[in-house]
């Protein structure tokens, strides 16, 4: 499946796009064993498992991103290690640490979302953001 590169869909508008199941928007206790996090609000394939959570407070239907298997939510934790303490704690704002790895990875600042790269994007921008002087 490739990256997104605008908004993503409402999941449970269409077939999983890894199994082809059924993809429901549903309480993400579905996801965290009975316990419910953040918004409370996810999609999720009742086949293959793959999830996504939602924006807001107060959960919307508007995706995240895509829906993700395992290997993919790791990805996105470990880029979010390494990227996330950088516009926190560095004298840089944080669109412009995104613009730096847009342009590492070549691709346009607004498809810059880690919740919306495919597992073979999550990768490469792992592999920029492992260098400590990614940013500079």
């Amino acid at each position: 499946m490739e990256s997104l590169t605008s908004n993503p869909p409402q999941w449970d508008q269409l077939p999983c796009p890894y199994c082809g199941g059924k993809v429901i928007y549903a309480t993400n206790a579905r996801i965290y064993h009975g316990r419910i996090y953040g918004n409370g609000k996810c999609y999720f394939c009742t086949h293959c498992r793959v999830s996504v959570g939602v924006h807001g407070k107060h959960a919307t239907r508007r995706p995240l991103g895509m829906l993700a298997n395992e290997r993919m939510r790791s990805l996105k934790q470990a880029c979010h290690s390494l990227f996330d303490p950088v516009w926190r704690y560095q004298p840089i704002h944080r669109g412009s640490c995104y613009r730096m790895l847009a342009n590492k990875m070549q691709i346009n600042v607004k498809q810059c979302h880690f919740g919306w790269f495919n597992e073979e994007d999550l990768a490469r921008a792992l592999a920029i953001l492992q260098d400590p002087d990614w940013w500079k």
